[in-house]
């Protein structure tokens, strides 16, 4: 192949079958009346595979593991999916990724790789961290988690201010879009 296509498939069937666990529960939610959030678990559920399509995108550009940027992006607002609370979610995940992610190990990590424990701690870390933008995080997956979580809200028509503008005009610049008066554009 030329001009820098790839010529295999994205390696991410682990992420794929992750995918596939948080849909069946999100699912179970889905008229969950005892559920608090006033976000609808079908939000949750696009904001979810959105923020995992971008984070593999935003991985390719910066050399990061892709399948484990879209796993972060994939689990990090797990815990307001499962409680409908949105307090200090990504330091309350933890329990709900580990649950996750033993269920993946168990079921489908002889077949498609196991999910590791240094790649667990990767993860938590990085969602953790996510729901501070103001800050820039040292690690490289929890300032990509945050600059697409802010680039999807975009997407999604809220219009972002402060620390969430600058996330998502300086990623825009990084995937080679400029600003003109009303829009990004290539």
């Amino acid at each position: 192949m030329s001009g820098g296509e790839p010529e295999d498939g994205l390696p991410v069937w682990r992420l794929n079958q992750i995918l596939l666990i948080l849909q069946l529960r999100l699912e179970s939610i889905m008229n969950d009346p005892d559920r608090e959030s006033g976000i609808p678990v079908s939000w949750s559920v696009l904001h979810m595979y959105s923020t995992t399509q971008l984070a593999k995108l935003v991985a390719i550009k910066r050399g990061c593991d892709v399948e484990l940027a879209a796993m972060i992006a994939a689990f990090h607002d797990v815990y307001s999916y499962h409680t409908g609370k949105w307090e200090d979610h990504g330091k309350l995940a933890k329990s709900y990724i580990i649950e996750i992610v033993s269920e993946y190990n168990d079921v489908w990590g002889n077949q498609l790789g196991l999910i590791t424990g240094d790649e667990v701690k990767q993860i938590v870390k990085a969602i953790k961290d996510h729901s501070d933008k103001e800050r820039v995080a040292k690690d490289r997956y929890a300032e990509l988690l945050k600059d697409v979580d802010c680039l999807d809200s975009y997407l999604h028509g809220f219009e972002p201010t402060g620390s969430h503008l600058e996330r998502v005009s300086r990623v825009f610049a990084e995937l080679g879009f400029s600003k003109d008066e009303n829009n990004f554009v290539l």
